[in-house]
């Protein structure tokens, strides 16, 4: 996984530079802080997979994925992980000892 404080750093930097907003902190929530609503968290979501190529589908947008910079920075951060390797399981055949 990269390193989540890499990614937070990124996504202050997207905040001021393409959303034009200053964020006071990595955990004020920021939609009861009145800093992102529903127009800006569109654009948010846009800004996010166009900088880390990543897809965010309709199905996993959790809104508390997305109240912080901390949280928004490890959904990132967890989007961007290569995806777990599948365990490869040995077929052997069982041999009982003595006999057939």
């Amino acid at each position: 996984m990269r390193d989540t404080r890499d990614v937070e750093a990124r996504i202050v930097q997207l905040f001021a530079d393409r959303l034009r907003i200053e964020v006071p902190a990595a955990d004020v929530d920021l939609f009861a802080a009145g800093i992102v609503d529903s127009l800006m968290f569109v654009k948010l979501l846009a800004c996010l997979e166009e900088h880390f190529s990543i897809r965010v589908s309709f199905e996993e947008l959790e809104i508390d994925d997305f109240r912080t910079l901390r949280q928004i920075a490890r959904f990132v951060a967890a989007k961007q992980a290569p995806p777990p390797k599948a365990r490869r399981v040995s077929s052997t055949s069982s041999s009982h000892p003595g006999g057939a």
